[in-house]
């Protein structure tokens, strides 16, 4: 029996879903097709609130040992062996189940700017029709109500933000050495950097070549011809019962037709400063732990400049 040697736990909405197909193409690495099975979040976790959320998952969430064991029966000896969850980084229950479960395991993570990826989430799920809030501010202005340092972030916007504490978990009971924290902002400015950097955390060869041109799952931003937002808005629905029968080249093509052309949403300046006066102390915190500089994270728009909207 093949299990992973190696999880890329998240973020959300910090490249894991082309990091996903940029892993794939390395001939020493074997992921399964299937991107976020989320084994280590879903198993023994009580069943999934909503009926969006439970038919979200239902198609990728991969519960069942059994089934989580047979997504790597068609490994054929590559030396890294994993899969990419971004939920394991939403929960202070995942870590314990992982070391339990992976002995020897090593953690991928990578990290963005927790006002660029809460923003990316809300512009995504508005653009797909999942999210009928009428604006970002509305949306933060509802949040901010909310408790933001949770057990479980899951679902949520600017609760995912905050990630310091769910990272301290894995480092609690796996090796330093074995976890390797990246940032989006090296992802999007020279991924083959990032990834000959990744091969070689993982003891692959570093120097085969990986496609890094195509970005995968942006958010992009509004649908701006109306007849094809209408159309992509309003089969949200139906698209997240069928998507576990449609093949995944025809869900891609779906959603570049209906993507062809989208318009970017800056933030207001007057949410981007209640945002980051709200995670300043994480985006601190994080600069601790990882003895990185995130002085860009938060950081604003200079005088006369917009906003920045994210993919």
């Amino acid at each position: 029996m093949t299990l992973p040697n190696f999880l890329v736990v998240g973020a959300g909405r910090a490249g894991t879903t082309s990091l996903h197909y940029y892993l794939r193409q390395h001939h020493d690495v074997y992921l399964p097709a299937r991107k976020a099975p989320s084994h280590f979040y879903c198993v023994g976790a009580p069943a999934m609130g909503s009926l969006e959320r439970r038919l979200s998952t239902r198609g990728h969430f991969v519960a069942d040992p059994h089934a989580y064991e047979a997504l790597f029966d068609e490994c054929s000896g590559q030396h890294a062996v994993g899969e990419v969850s971004p939920v394991y980084l939403a929960s202070t229950a995942v870590a314990q189940r992982v070391a339990d479960r992976l002995a020897g395991v090593r953690i991928i993570a990578i990290l963005r700017d927790p006002i660029e990826r809460v923003h990316a989430r809300y512009t995504a799920r508005r653009r797909d029709g999942l999210d009928t809030t009428i604006d970002f501010a509305t949306l933060v202005d509802r949040e901010r109500r909310l408790p933001l340092v949770v057990d479980d972030s899951a679902g949520t916007y600017l609760a995912s933000g905050f990630v310091s504490h769910v990272l301290q978990t894995y480092l609690d009971v796996i090796a330093p050495e074995r976890i390797r924290c990246y940032l989006y902002d090296g992802l999007r400015q020279d991924p083959g950097m990032l990834m000959a950097d990744m091969m070689r955390f993982l003891d692959v060869d570093p120097d085969v070549p990986i496609d890094t041109r195509a970005a995968h799952n942006r958010s992009g931003g509004t649908i701006t011809d109306p007849a094809r937002r209408a159309l992509w808005t309003r089969t949200a629905l139906a698209r997240t019962w069928l998507r576990p029968y449609l093949p995944e080249r025809s869900r891609d093509r779906a959603f570049q037709f209906a993507t062809r052309s989208v318009r970017a949403e800056p933030i207001e300046p007057a949410v981007y400063a209640t945002l980051a006066e709200l995670y300043q102390p994480e985006v601190a915190r994080l600069e601790g732990m990882l003895d990185r500089d995130l002085s860009q994270w938060c950081a604003g728009p200079t005088p006369g400049e917009r906003p920045r909207p994210r993919t």
